[in-house]
């Protein structure tokens, strides 16, 4: 049997719209919605951040402190308000940032954290800021490692130069060392102006563990007992390193040649003269300043390190001289 005309035709309308609303309908509706959120969420995550993003002091010797600078930045389009900054790591401070802190759309701004280690080792932390408008969290991670403080010994412990000569000198050696770590002398003093520090070029750096040798001469000006005291100012933990010089001044040596003779068997022979000479053989030049009767003489007049050589006469009552004695050669200490 078949159906009258007019009943096909609504029923293929029907279908025809169907087919136009599904045409009509976006054919990724439902997987457009997850994706839109997790757009949002991520640019919700960049609204605040920081240059540079973690903080690394390195290694900072126990005693001291290093500064860094971190610049913060509102990257959303409507103002951002700061109101909580909470930090962990004892060894680190932050400062320069009072909250609450609005920035405004693009605004930067800039505070300063310090690492100040309390022990040597390795140390870490973070810094966590809080925006009112997102509740979102930017945290920098901070890390430095404590280096032990440095220590700069001397050696020996003092420096003796003894008893020295005036107008001679001297000169002894002695050694800086750094240990724990580098250690850089900055300048050295010697409060006597008998004493002279050499081999130095200040300031330097003495590595930790290693030595440096310097020198003292000692060029006396007047008699007597002369100490002085070196120092060392450094960046150590003992900034201030010192030791004692001292030297015993004595006068110049003084030195005296005694002669002695045999009697001479001529006779009425009343004294004797003394000559002498810088060279064997003469000439000679008479140093007793009257005839001495005497078969002894004692010549005060010598200097250190010189060679002489002596003859003496006999003269009688006419003064009449014998001939040279025998030469006698006389070196002086």
């Amino acid at each position: 049997m078949r159906l009258p005309p007019v009943v096909s035709q609504p029923f293929f309308l029907v279908v025809i719209v169907t087919t136009v609303f599904l045409q009509l309908m976006p054919p990724a509706l439902a997987a457009n919605l997850p994706t839109s959120k997790a757009v949002s969420h991520a640019a919700a995550q960049q609204e605040l951040t920081s240059v540079p993003a973690s903080l690394q002091f390195g290694e900072i010797r126990v005693g001291q402190t290093s500064n860094q600078f971190v610049t913060i930045t509102n990257r959303s389009r409507a103002s951002l308000t700061i109101f909580e900054a909470a930090s962990t790591g004892a060894q680190f401070t932050l400062s320069g940032l009072d909250l609450p802190l609005t920035l405004g759309e693009g605004e930067s701004f800039t505070f300063r954290v310090t690492f100040a280690p309390r022990a040597a080792g390795a140390a870490g932390g973070s810094i966590s800021l809080v925006s009112r408008t997102s509740r979102k969290t930017l945290t920098m991670q901070l890390s430095g490692t404590g280096a032990p403080a440095g220590q700069l010994s001397i050696a020996p412990a003092t420096i003796d130069f003894g008893e020295v000569r005036e107008g001679s000198g001297g000169i002894q050696t002695g050694k800086l060392t750094a240990t724990g770590s580098a250690v850089t002398v900055s300048s050295a003093t010697l409060n006597s102006s008998n004493f002279e520090l050499r081999g130095l070029s200040l300031p330097l750096t003495i590595p930790a563990g290693a030595s440096v040798p310097f020198t003292v001469k000692f060029v006396p000006r007047d008699g007597g007992i002369s100490s002085a005291t070196l120092s060392f100012a450094s960046n150590a933990e003992n900034p201030l390193s010192e030791e004692a010089v001292t030297a015993n001044i004595v006068g110049p040596a003084k030195h005296r040649v005694q002669l002695s003779w045999k009697a001479s068997t001529s006779k009425h022979i009343v004294g004797y003269n003394i000559y002498r000479g810088s060279r064997s053989g003469g000439p000679y030049r008479k140093i007793n300043r009257a005839l001495d009767p005497n078969t002894r003489f004692t010549d005060h007049t010598v200097a250190a390190g010189h060679k002489y050589y002596y003859v003496a006469t006999a003269v009688n009552w006419r003064k009449t001289s014998s001939s040279y004695s025998k030469q006698i050669r006389v070196v002086v200490p």
